[in-house]
């Protein structure tokens, strides 16, 4: 009898660890399956922080900085990188989501004091906009790293673009593409050259659209 109880007591932690690690299993599973998926879009209200709690430590545990292009959303993965497009006047920015917020009825995200001054909407503090997943967490991605682009022009005409686009091809030894934005319901049309990594190089192509007529906006993603 006390045997058979001797090999129940050593079985019992055998069994007890296994379900543990089981359950933990299944909620990594599950943690995997609920990441967003790339491509997926939101649209609602962006507000911004920053000034005040600039040096505090966000939800990540990492230090805010109102300079940094960070968000905070109230559902995303953290780890999260998003393009935030400004609806009313379609710029946009690349933040990532290390923190929780904004915890104001009817708003969707939070951005930091650079990333809202970027697109615009540091003066009336709010702003309607398209939120895109590009990264989920554990992904890698180089998108969160500044990148430059050089805007040639904008366009409610889209065959004006496409022509554009067409002529810059034929000029430039660069990627050249047009980006369609939908603002208050109107459609733009928007020729935008290359993904640069330095600014030096974005103000250099700028400068060299000048010799063809046409004039360059570089413009920090």
């Amino acid at each position: 009898m006390n045997k058979r109880c001797l090999i129940i007591f050593l079985v019992l932690p055998f069994l007890f660890s296994c379900a543990i690690f089981s359950k933990k299993s299944v909620s990594r599973r599950q943690e995997i399956k609920s990441y967003p998926k790339e491509g997926t879009t939101q649209i609602g209200i962006a507000s911004w922080y920053g000034i005040e709690e600039h040096g505090l430590p966000t939800a990540t545990g990492e230090r805010f900085s109102k300079d940094a292009f960070t968000a905070a959303h109230k559902s995303l993965p953290m780890g999260t990188i998003v393009r935030v497009t400004n609806l009313e006047n379609g710029r946009d920015v690349i933040v990532k989501v290390n923190d929780r917020g904004p915890f104001v009825e009817g708003r969707m995200i939070d951005l930091s004091y650079a990333a809202a001054k970027s697109i615009a909407m540091i003066r009336k503090g709010t702003a309607n906009v398209k939120v895109e997943i590009i990264s989920a967490p554990g992904r890698s991605s180089d998108f969160f790293e500044p990148k430059y682009i050089v805007q040639v022009g904008s366009f409610r005409d889209k065959n004006k673009a496409l022509n554009l686009k067409s002529d810059l091809l034929l000029r430039l030894n660069n990627e050249v593409r047009v980006e369609k934005i939908d603002i208050e319901g109107e459609k733009y049309y928007r020729v935008r050259i290359g993904r640069f990594s330095r600014r030096e190089d974005a103000e250099k192509t700028s400068h060299s659209l000048k010799k063809f007529g046409y004039r360059g906006k570089v413009i920090l993603e």
